[in-house]
């Protein structure tokens, strides 16, 4: 009996602190999007599951008694596999939602105002000559050739314009 009181104590404090993630994750969907809504929804399988946990606990005696010694431990072994089950499933989503892509809600704009649009693709930061020239290399290092100060933009690139070489001769 005090084994139950001390187990049911146990998993009513980590029903606390799935509760409050719960709580957490939902408060940060605005700013995580489906990464926090998979999060809050491992935290209510894991409660489920500790709720699971305080009900087999004190059904378990009279469950022994009521199908038998003979075959118990299959029963045992089903309540156990449905409990672990549970858990693989919680643990499972929370693991999603730390690796999930980060996808927030779109920000309100206020009415009259633009947000500028990003350009398409990955671009290289440029630098001016004169940031070029003063950052010497040491010795030891080899320098590498000079860099056009504009930078194509990414996709195909005409062949026949001035200033393109063929690498292979």
């Amino acid at each position: 009996m005090l084994s139950q009181v001390l187990y049911t104590i146990l998993a009513l404090l980590m029903s606390g602190l799935l509760i409050v993630g719960v709580v957490l994750t939902a408060k940060a969907k605005a700013e995580h999007g489906r990464a926090a809504t998979l999060g809050m929804f491992g935290c209510f399988v894991l409660l489920f599951g500790e709720l699971y946990s305080i009900v087999r606990i004190f059904t378990l005696d009279s469950l022994a008694r009521a199908i038998g010694s003979d075959s118990f431990p299959i029963v045992l072994f089903v309540i156990d596999a449905i409990g672990t089950l549970i858990t693989a499933v919680g643990v499972g989503l929370l693991i999603w939602a730390v690796v999930a892509r980060r996808t927030p809600a779109q920000p309100q704009q206020t009415p009259g105002w633009q947000q500028p649009q990003q350009p398409q693709g990955w671009q290289q930061p440029q630098q001016s000559e004169w940031q070029r020239q003063s950052q010497s290399p040491p010795e030891w290092q080899p320098q590498s050739p000079p860099q056009p100060p504009s930078a194509p933009q990414p996709g195909w690139q005409n062949p026949e314009r001035p200033g393109w070489q063929n690498p292979q001769g």
